[in-house]
């Protein structure tokens, strides 16, 4: 599945008040965590981080200590568990990386995974529990779960997707321009690790995000310091062909300059990245049935892409993004089309009308 839908069951355990723990499993820095924590933000729970591989069976469990009387034994519990006067009553207990600690943290986990309790000390009603691991062939540290550990958990396997990425995550947050644009056209560059790899670096979603950190700050890839950087974060294939790329490309305007009215230079190259640049600024209108759903901001702005399509001096480059807003939602398009009011366009879709499908 993708990280999407993975986010997508998850919160229907908040919505509907499922107490089931889950498990997600996938490659390293695909966004697993990150997810979880978007996922508290949206619905107001605190996300308590707890990094199992780091941690101890007792860190875990909790300490037995005798009662004064020494009698008895009492249970010591966590400080480090959910707290509900500490933390609020709505939490979720993120049990991250364990498929990488050893089993005797795994057993200390497991009371807490099937029974919602650990000695004393009982989770709060409100707490969602999710574990994350890592899968066996991802070329990790790696310790299988116990089977009575493991099914306690609804299990899902979480694969890379470059389109759930771009749309869901890099677009809404900003990932800088220069890795969205490499991306698209090269979007196995996204995760390249592979268990025949010796280079101890490689790309992920994580690490082009980091990326993007950098480039925000200086995006000038003349400066050694910066290509070194990028290097170090994707790997040196990866990167060096990141640079060769963005370099290659440097005639390339950004999507806003050309939506003001700047003119841009038609070579193929630039124009293939240009218009995917622009279908993105239009992405919402996938997720509606009709025209009628998209609000005035929205609406404003496909017209706005629609009309800067005619702009290119090539008919051939209006065609390409023309079909690629059809294939987005050809119903809602083609209402555009019909309230655009522009004779140009009009002729333009007449003369045009077979390459287009329409």
């Amino acid at each position: 599945m993708t990280l999407k839908e993975f986010q997508a069951c998850v919160e229907f355990n908040i919505e509907h008040g499922i107490k089931h723990s889950i498990l997600g499993l996938g490659a390293p820095g695909v966004g697993k965590s990150q997810v979880i924590r978007q996922i508290g933000k949206k619905y107001g729970y605190k996300v308590i981080d707890i990094r199992l591989a780091q941690m101890s069976e007792v860190e875990i469990g909790g300490l037995i200590y005798p009662n004064e009387d020494r009698t008895k034994t009492k249970w010591l519990s966590p400080e480090i568990l959910p707290d509900e006067e500490r933390d609020g009553k709505n939490t979720i207990l993120l049990l991250d990386e364990i498929t990488s600690c050893p089993k005797r943290v795994q057993v200390a986990a497991y009371q807490l995974i099937l029974d919602r309790r650990v000695g004393q000390y009982t989770l709060p009603e409100g707490t969602v529990v999710v574990a994350l691991g890592n899968r066996e062939d991802d070329d990790g540290v790696y310790i299988r779960l116990a089977g009575p550990l493991a099914d306690r958990f609804e299990i899902h396997y979480i694969d890379v997707d470059f389109n759930s990425w771009k749309y869901d995550f890099a677009i809404p947050y900003g990932v800088h321009n220069y890795i969205v644009d490499y991306l698209t056209f090269k979007p196995s560059a996204l995760h390249n690790q592979s268990e025949s790899m010796d280079d101890m670096v490689f790309a992920t979603p994580r690490s082009w995000e980091r990326v993007s950190d950098i480039l925000k700050i200086d995006d000038n890839l003349n400066n050694p310091v910066v290509c070194h950087k990028i290097i170090g974060n994707v790997g040196e294939t990866e990167g060096n062909q990141f640079i060769r790329y963005i370099k290659n490309h440097s005639g390339l305007i950004s999507v806003d300059e050309f939506l003001q009215g700047k003119d841009a230079d038609e070579k193929p190259e630039l124009m293939a990245t240009l218009i995917n640049a622009l279908m993105d600024k239009v992405y919402f209108i996938k997720n509606v049935q009709s025209f009628e759903e998209l609000d005035e901001s929205q609406k404003q702005m496909l017209f706005t892409v629609i009309k800067s399509l005619f702009r290119f001096r090539t008919a051939e480059f209006t065609v390409m993004g023309i079909k690629q807003l059809l294939e987005l939602n050809r119903g809602a398009v083609k209402t555009a089309f019909a309230q655009c009011d522009d004779v140009r366009i009009d002729k333009f879709l007449d003369r045009h009308a077979r390459a287009l499908g329409l």
